[in-house]
C-alpha cells in the first residue's frame, strides 16, 4: 500500500508540473521573442553583426535600405528593416559602418508594439506608466520631438511635440522642460535603443563587462572560423607542393619519352620552372590568407588595399631599380638564358648557378664563394653548360716530332675514348685535331677540340689528357720544356761541359 501511495503522489505531482510547464514554457519563449533590454531586442544583442541579422531572421525577412541623413551633402546611412512573416517591418537596425556586413548593429528602432520591456513597458505605453515604471529618466528637447531617455533601458522614448497640445512644458527662463506639464497620458512614438554609448572608462564595471562582452561573442563568432581559415591555409600551402612536385614528375616523364629533348638539360628548365612557380604560388596564398584573417577581426581590409595601390605606384617612381631587376628576372626565364645547375660566367664571375629568382640569380665559385647578382645589373652572361659543352686542349709537341705522326696518335686516343663505355655517353661527336696553331719558343701546338654533355667537358679533358700522355710515352714522343740555347757567334768555338757526380 505504501508503495501505491508514493507512486501516486508522484503521478500526481508530474501532472501538476506538467500541466504548469507548458504554459510557462511558452510564455517565456513568447517573451524572448519581443523582449527588449538594455542589452537585447528580441533576438539581436548588443555584439550582433549584419551577418548574424540574416542568420538570425533569414535573407527574406531582411531589407537593406538607404536612408538620406543629410540633403545637402547627399549622405545616406544603411539601416536594415527586420520583416514578421506578415511583410511587416517590426523593427530596423542600424551598424556602426556602412558596406562592412561585419558591422555591429548599434541602434534599434522598435516598430511594433508587441515589443515590451522587462516591466512592460512598450509603444502602446503613455508617458506616466513609463514614469512609473522607471522613475530615473531625462528629457532631451529636439527640433520636433521630446525625447524622454531611460539609463536602464539605454533607450530614447520619443514624443511628438504636436500631440502635447497647448499647455505651456518649456521653462524659458531655465531652457529646460517642464516635466510635470507634460500629459501622464501621452503616447510615445518611437523607441530607439542605443549600444555602446556610455561614457565609461577602464576603471568601470560597465567598461569591462562591455569588453568582457564583446571578447567572448567575437570569439564564438570568429574563432571556429579562424580555426577553419588556418586548416584550409595549410591544406592548400599542402596541396600546391605536393601539385608543383607531381607536376614536375610528369613532365620530367614525358621529356624521358622524348626523343629530341636533352634529359639533362630538361631537368634543369623543369627544376627552374617549377620553384618559379612554388615561389609565386606560396605568395599568392599567404597575401590572401593575410588578408582574409585580418577582416576576421573587423580590419577593414579596403584601406589596406588601397594602400597596395599607392605603393605600387609609388614602387614605380622610386623603386624604378627592383622593377628592372624583376623584368630582366622575367626575360631571363622567358628566353631560358639561364637555368639552375648551369656553369656560368656573369659579370667576369665563373660558377654554378644555384637559384634563379625574379630579382637575383645566386652563383657558387669552384672555391664554396657565394656570389648574388642582381638581374637589372647583370651586363655580361655566358651559359657554359646550355645544350651542349666543349673543350679545347692546346698540346705541345718537340720541334723534332713528326707533326703529321704526333695528330695520328692524338686522334686515336679521342677515338678509343669514344669507343670506351666509360666515356662513350658524355662525348657528343669524335674527337676534332684542328691541327698546328702556333710555332711556340720551345714547342709546336697542335689544337684538339671535344664536345661533350653539359659539365662534362672538364672531366673529358682531364681523362684525355691522361691518356695522351700515356700513349707519347709508349711511343717516345717528346712534350718539351722550355729550355734556353746559348749563341757565341760563328767564330767562338763550342764550350766544354763536364758533369760531375
Amino acid at each position: 500500500m505504501k508503495k501505491i501511495f508514493f507512486l501516486s503522489v508522484i503521478f500526481l505531482l508530474a501532472a501538476c508540473d506538467g500541466k504548469h510547464a507548458e504554459p510557462m514554457s511558452e510564455t517565456t519563449e513568447k517573451d524572448q521573442e519581443f523582449l527588449f533590454t538594455s542589452r537585447q531586442v528580441g533576438a539581436i544583442t548588443n555584439g550582433t553583426t549584419v551577418d548574424n541579422l540574416y542568420e538570425l531572421y533569414g535573407k527574406d525577412n531582411v531589407k537593406k535600405v538607404e536612408i538620406l541623413t543629410d540633403p545637402t551633402t547627399n549622405k545616406t546611412e544603411e539601416t536594415y528593416y527586420i520583416l514578421d512573416q506578415e511583410n511587416k517591418v517590426i523593427l530596423d537596425a542600424t551598424p556602426k559602418e556602412d558596406q562592412l556586413n561585419r558591422a555591429r548593429i548599434n541602434r534599434i528602432s522598435i516598430k511594433d508594439k508587441r515589443f515590451v520591456s522587462e516591466k512592460g513597458i512598450g509603444l502602446a505605453s503613455s508617458l506616466g506608466e513609463i514614469k512609473e515604471a522607471y522613475p530615473n529618466y531625462q528629457f532631451l528637447p529636439s527640433s520636433e520631438n521630446i525625447i524622454m531617455y531611460i539609463p536602464d533601458l539605454n533607450a530614447n522614448f520619443t514624443l511628438n511635440k504636436k500631440t502635447l497640445g497647448q499647455k505651456q512644458w518649456w521653462d524659458t527662463t531655465t531652457n529646460t522642460i517642464i516635466a510635470d506639464s507634460l500629459s501622464g497620458k501621452a503616447r510615445i512614438s518611437d523607441i530607439d535603443i542605443y549600444w555602446d554609448n556610455y561614457e565609461g572608462s577602464i576603471f568601470t564595471g560597465e567598461f569591462w563587462r562591455e569588453l568582457l562582452h564583446d571578447v567572448l561573442n567575437w570569439i564564438i563568432r570568429e574563432v571556429p572560423s579562424i580555426l577553419i581559415l588556418i586548416a584550409i591555409f595549410i591544406g592548400l600551402m599542402r596541396l600546391l607542393t605536393v601539385t608543383t612536385s607531381r607536376m614536375k614528375k610528369v613532365v620530367m616523364r614525358r621529356a624521358e619519352k622524348a626523343k629530341d629533348i636533352d634529359l639533362q638539360e630538361a631537368s634543369k628548365r623543369i627544376t627552374t620552372l617549377s620553384g618559379i612557380i612554388f615561389g609565386i604560388g606560396k605568395i599568392f596564398l599567404w597575401v590572401i590568407f593575410l588578408l582574409i584573417l585580418l577582416s576576421k577581426f573587423n580590419i577593414n581590409i579596403a584601406p589596406i588595399l588601397a594602400s597596395a595601390g599607392i605603393v605600387g605606384l609609388a614602387v614605380g617612381f622610386g623603386g624604378q631599380e627592383l622593377v628592372r631587376d624583376v623584368i630582366s628576372g622575367f626575360f631571363i626565364l622567358l628566353e631560358d638564358q639561364l637555368r639552375t645547375g648551369d656553369w656560368a660566367i656573369i659579370n667576369g664571375t665563373t660558377g654554378l648557378v644555384e637559384k634563379i629568382e625574379l630579382r637575383t640569380i645566386t652563383l657558387r665559385d669552384s672555391s664554396g664563394v657565394v656570389h648574388i647578382f642582381q638581374n637589372g645589373k647583370i651586363n655580361s652572361l655566358s651559359n657554359m653548360t646550355k645544350e651542349w659543352s666543349a673543350i679545347v686542349i692546346d698540346v705541345g709537341v718537340a720541334y723534332k716530332e713528326d707533326i703529321d705522326r704526333v695528330q695520328e696518335v692524338m686522334q686515336q686516343v679521342g677515338d678509343r675514348m669514344q669507343a670506351d663505355k666509360q666515356y662513350a655517353d658524355k662525348i657528343l661527336e669524335p674527337v676534332d685535331v684542328q691541327g698546328v696553331t702556333e710555332l711556340a719558343d720551345s714547342a709546336v701546338i697542335i689544337r684538339v677540340r671535344i664536345k661533350t654533355r653539359p659539365v662534362q667537358q672538364w672531366y673529358i679533358g682531364r681523362e684525355y689528357r691522361r691518356l695522351l700522355k700515356k700513349a707519347f710515352d709508349e711511343r717516345n714522343i717528346e712534350i718539351p720544356f722550355p729550355h734556353i740555347s746559348l749563341y757565341w757567334g760563328e767564330a767562338s768555338k763550342d764550350f766544354k761541359v763536364k758533369i760531375d757526380r
